[in-house]
C-alpha cells in the first residue's frame, strides 16, 4: 500500500492547490464586480447553435473552491479508510472523475454542457453507490441511478423547449416559460432528493464512506440546489415557487422526524443532509438564492467532516453502524470527539460556528419578511429537530459511556488523521465569519435586533430539547404504533420507491406467464400447432394403414385419373 498511500497523498496536494487558486479567483471576482463567460460554437444546426461555454463568477469560484478543498481531505483521508482496498487506483479514478463531473456542472451556463456533468454525476455515483459488490449495495445503486434519470429526462426536454429560442444559455435569458421552469423544478428536486424522490439518499450510503461524505457534503445532491439557485430569476417569475415552497419543507419535516427515530448512525447524517437540502430549496424558493448559496458552502464543510467522523467510529468499530454500540468515544479518543463534537454544533446553528451564520439569517430574514404562518412553525420546527438529532448523536456517539467495553481499543489513529481533517473542521468554524463579510458587506442584509434576535435562537433551543427528550430518548415507550413506524422509515418513501415497482413487475409477469405462456399460447401458440399438426399427421398416417382405406384410396385415385384424360 506504499503507492496507493503516494497516489492519495498526490491527489490532495493538487486539489488543495486548486481549491487556494479558486478561491483567490472568488475574491478577485468580488474586488474588481467581475464575471468572465468564455464560448466555443461546435456547430451550428437549423440557427441553433450548438456551443460549448464556461462561466467564472465569483459563485461559481467560490463553489469550485469548496468541492476542491473537501475533495482533496476526502482523498487524504482515503488512505485511511481504503487501507484495505486492492483497488485503490480504480476508486481514486472512479472519485476524480465524480470531482471532474461536478466541476463541468459548476461553470456551465449551457443546458447542453450541463447535461454532461449532469450524467457524468449519476453515472458515476451509480459506480461509486455499488463500488461494495453486494445485493443491498446493487439495490441502492438501481435506486439512486434510476431515480436521478427522471431528473435526467428532464433536462433533456427542457434543451428541447429552448432550442426554440435559438439558444441554451440560461444566463442570457430574459424570460422563462411555465413549462421550462417546471421541469427545471423536477430536475432539481430529483438530484437533491426532495419529496418524494428523497428514497435514495439513505439508500446511497452503501458507497464507501468517503464517498458520502463527498456525495452528501458539496456534489451529488447540492447540484439540484445549485441549478435552481441559477434559475432563481425565472421561478419568481413562474410563480411556482410556492409549490417548490411546499416541497421543500415537506421534506424537511419528515427528514427531521426521521433522522431522530434512526439509529443507524450513516443514515442519522444522511437525513440531516435531506434536512439542510429542504432548507436551502426553501430558501431559494422565497427569493433568497444568495443567502441559499452561502448555506450551501457553510453545510458542505461541516458535513463533510461530520462524516468523516462518522465513518472513523466505523471503521474503528469493525463496520458496525449502529449508535447504540458507540457510546464512550470521548474517553477513548478525544480529539476525534472534539472534531465530531463542532461538527455537530455547527449542523445545529451553536452562536459564531459556520451553520450559525447562514441558519440564523435566513430565520431572521423569515421573521421579518413576515409570510405564511405555517411555514414559519415549520421551519422553527424543523430547526429544532436539528438541534435535538445533533444532540441525540453527541450523546450516543460520545457523551454515553453504556458500552465502555465495546470501544475500549479505539483511538485517535495517529495524529496525521486530524491532521488531514483539521482543514474542513477549521472551516467549520471560521468559514462563516470570513464569507459571511465577503458575501453580505455591512448593511446589505436587514436583521432583526432585541427581543426578536434572542426569540429565534430560544425557541430552537427550547424545541430541540423537547424533541429530542420525547423523540430520541423516549419515542419507542410513547406506545405511537403506526405512526412511530411510519415516521422512522420517512413515511414509508423507501418501501414506495422500491418494493411496489418490483412487486408489480414480478406479479404481471407472473401472471402473463400463467395465462399466455403456460396457458393459451401452450395450445395455440408455436409448440401448441406443432403439437396439433403433428396428432393430425399420425391420424392420417394411421389410417392409412387400414384393410379399407387402401382400396378406397386406390380407386379414388384411378377415378382422378380417368377424369383427367376425359376432361
Amino acid at each position: 500500500m506504499k503507492v496507493g498511500s503516494k497516489v492519495y497523498s498526490v491527489f490532495s496536494v493538487i486539489l488543495c492547490i486548486i481549491s487556494l487558486c479558486m478561491y483567490l479567483g472568488c475574491f478577485m471576482c468580488i474586488l474588481l464586480n467581475k464575471s468572465y463567460f468564455i464560448e466555443w460554437e461546435v456547430v451550428v444546426l437549423n440557427g441553433s447553435s450548438v456551443v460549448m461555454s464556461l462561466i467564472f463568477d465569483w459563485m461559481s469560484f467560490s463553489f469550485l473552491g469548496s468541492v476542491c478543498i473537501i475533495s482533496s481531505v476526502i482523498v487524504k483521508y482515503s488512505s485511511y479508510y481504503m487501507s484495505g482496498e486492492k483497488n485503490y487506483i480504480r476508486f481514486m479514478f472512479l472519485l476524480l472523475m465524480f470531482v471532474g463531473s461536478m466541476w463541468f456542472l459548476i461553470i456551465s451556463p449551457n443546458m447542453i454542457s450541463l447535461l454532461l456533468g449532469w450524467d457524468g454525476l449519476g453515472l458515476t455515483s451509480y459506480v461509486l453507490v455499488v463500488f461494495y459488490q453486494s445485493e443491498a449495495s446493487c439495490n441502492a445503486g438501481m435506486l439512486t441511478i434510476l431515480s436521478n434519470r427522471v431528473g435526467d429526462v428532464a433536462i433533456l426536454m427542457s434543451i428541447g423547449i429552448m432550442s426554440y429560442l435559438g439558444s441554451w444559455n440560461y444566463v442570457f435569458m430574459d424570460k422563462a416559460s411555465s413549462m421550462l421552469v417546471g421541469l427545471v423544478i423536477l430536475a432539481s428536486i430529483t438530484k437533491s432528493a426532495q419529496v418524494p424522490f428523497s428514497a435514495w439518499l439513505p439508500a446511497a450510503m452503501a458507497a464507501p464512506t468517503p464517498v458520502s461524505a463527498l456525495v452528501h457534503s458539496s456534489t451529488l445532491v447540492t447540484a439540484g440546489v445549485y441549478l435552481l439557485i441559477r434559475f432563481s430569476w425565472a421561478l419568481e417569475d413562474s410563480q411556482l415557487n410556492s409549490m417548490l415552497l411546499m416541497i421543500s419543507t415537506i421534506t424537511m419535516l419528515m427528514a427531521g422526524i426521521g433522522a431522530n427515530l434512526e439509529s443507524d448512525m450513516k443514515k442519522v447524517v444522511a437525513l440531516s443532509t435531506l434536512s439542510q437540502l429542504g432548507l436551502m430549496v426553501m430558501t431559494v424558493s422565497v427569493g433568497m438564492p444568495e443567502l441559499a448559496f452561502f448555506h450551501l458552502i457553510m453545510h458542505a464543510m461541516f458535513k463533510s467532516s461530520l462524516f468523516m467522523c462518522i465513518g472513523f467510529m466505523i471503521h474503528s468499530m469493525s463496520g458496525a453502524q449502529d449508535s447504540r454500540k458507540m457510546s464512550g468515544l470521548c474517553v477513548s479518543a478525544p480529539l476525534m470527539s472534539v472534531s465530531f463534537g463542532v461538527s455537530n454544533l455547527a449542523l445545529a446553528g451553536f452562536p459564531f460556528l459556520a451553520g450559525f451564520y447562514s441558519k440564523d439569517v435566513i430565520l431572521e430574514l423569515l421573521f421579518f419578511n413576515g409570510g405564511n404562518i405555517l411555514v414559519m412553525v415549520v421551519m422553527v420546527l424543523a430547526t429544532g429537530l436539528t438541534v435535538s438529532y445533533s444532540l441525540r448523536v453527541m450523546y450516543l456517539g460520545v457523551v454515553s459511556v453504556d458500552n465502555l467495553e465495546v470501544t475500549s481499543g479505539v483511538s485517535d489513529s495517529g495524529l496525521w488523521l486530524i491532521k488531514a481533517m483539521s482543514a474542513v473542521v477549521s472551516a467549520s468554524v471560521v468559514f462563516g465569519f470570513f464569507f459571511s463579510w465577503v458575501f453580505f458587506p455591512a448593511g446589505s442584509v436587514a436583521l432583526l435586533s432585541g427581543l426578536g434576535k434572542m426569540c429565534i435562537g430560544v425557541i430552537s433551543l427550547f424545541m430541540g430539547v423537547v424533541s429530542f427528550y420525547y423523540l430520541a430518548v423516549g419515542g419507542k415507550m410513547m406506545g405511537l404504533g403506526n405512526l412511530y413506524k411510519a415516521n422512522s422509515k420517512m413515511w414509508f418513501l423507501p418501501e414506495l420507491s422500491s418494493k411496489p415497482i418490483s412487486l408489480l413487475s414480478v406479479l404481471y409477469g407472473g401472471t402473463a406467464t400463467k395465462v399466455m405462456d403456460l396457458g393459451w399460447m401452450e395450445f395455440y401458440g408455436g409448440r401448441g400447432g406443432h403439437s396439433v399438426f403433428m396428432h393430425m399427421s399420425w391420424v392420417s398416417q394411421y389410417g392409412q394403414r387400414g384393410v379399407m382405406v387402401s382400396p378406397y384410396l386406390f380407386s379414388g385415385v384411378i377415378v382422378m385419373l380417368v377424369l383427367v384424360f376425359i376432361m
